[in-house]
């Protein structure tokens, strides 16, 4: 694994500084837990802590949730506007997933102040640890594509200022902020007293088949605890579909053996059967044109909608 230290420049400081932090566009994140994004578990350490601390011995004071680990160097008291008024001597252990389209080797860029650590897949890419100014370490990871879980534990020390920023690339030259929406296996939006989740085929079933994958059983957990658990008195509705291949009573049966497999699990896990609606809809509702495999890709989804009481 390759690292390599990168010392900012003063006047990027004072800039960046002067720039407050927004909640998912640069922030530390919002309040509350959202399907598919980046989830930190805030606490708080002991003052004089000079490295990450054992986030299984503490007590997390909060979560928060954001798509994008972009905190330019800026004043440490920025804070938690919501969750803490902590301004220093805290921690956040972040989990999230995300899912490559290609297999490849990535190069990561972790930048903080204080010390950070980036986990992929469970193994350690960058090490960026201990009480420092703003300053960045390079790791490369080769990854198949598909799920992978992402980790980066982080913690602020004495002030001044904080720093967190998450970067990826072919290689250091040409690296950008990792966007966790754009690589979610799942889109989440709410619409007034609606909260839904879309998920592509890919991510929850082969080819052909109604039978849930691996990692549709993390994705379907996921969307349990933060958007059904939550919500007890909801009802839950699944809307299965399928691309313009094969006939279209083909499409309409696998459609529905599909949102049946997902309404499976739910009740297998503790989800009240009363709750569910299952509706299969093949082929005639696309989310776009069906006019290429990235497109059929897309149109080959669940539906998960948790209304409102």
């Amino acid at each position: 694994m390759h690292h390599r230290h990168i010392a900012l420049a003063a006047a990027a400081l004072a800039l960046a500084a002067a720039q407050p932090a927004t909640a998912q566009g640069g922030g530390f994140g919002t309040a509350g837990e959202v399907p598919f994004a980046l989830q930190g578990r805030v606490y708080f350490i002991p003052e004089e802590t000079e490295q990450l601390p054992d986030f299984s011995r503490l007590r997390p004071q909060g979560t928060i949730s954001t798509t994008v680990l972009n905190i330019q160097p800026q004043s440490f008291t920025v804070g938690f506007p919501g969750v803490t008024d902590r301004f220093e001597w805290f921690a956040i252990d972040y989990n999230g997933r995300i899912m490559l389209p290609q297999a490849g080797t990535y190069t990561f860029r972790l930048t903080s102040d204080d010390g950070s650590k980036l986990f992929i897949d469970g193994e350690l890419v960058v090490d960026n640890d201990g009480v420092h100014g703003p300053g960045s370490i390079d790791g490369e990871a080769t990854l198949a594509a598909g799920l992978h879980d992402v980790r980066v534990q982080y913690f602020q020390g004495p002030r001044e200022e904080v720093a967190l920023m998450l970067e990826w690339g072919p290689d250091a030259e040409n690296l950008r902020p990792l966007d966790f929406a754009a690589l979610a296996p799942g889109m989440y939006r709410r619409e007034g007293n609606r909260l839904r989740a879309d998920m592509a085929g890919a991510a929850l079933f082969a080819t052909n088949s109604a039978d849930l994958q691996p990692q549709a059983l993390v994705l379907l957990a996921e969307i349990k605890r933060t958007m059904i658990d939550a919500h007890p008195g909801a009802r839950i509705s699944v809307d299965g579909h399928t691309d313009d291949v094969g006939s279209d009573t083909d499409n309409q049966a696998l459609s529905e053996r599909r949102a049946r497999s997902v309404v499976s699990w739910l009740t297998q896990h503790g989800v009240d059967a009363s709750r569910i609606t299952a509706t299969g809809h093949g082929e005639a509702q696309p989310k776009v044109p069906n006019n290429s495999d990235r497109n059929r890709a897309q149109n080959r989804r669940i539906e998960i909608t948790v209304t409102l009481p």
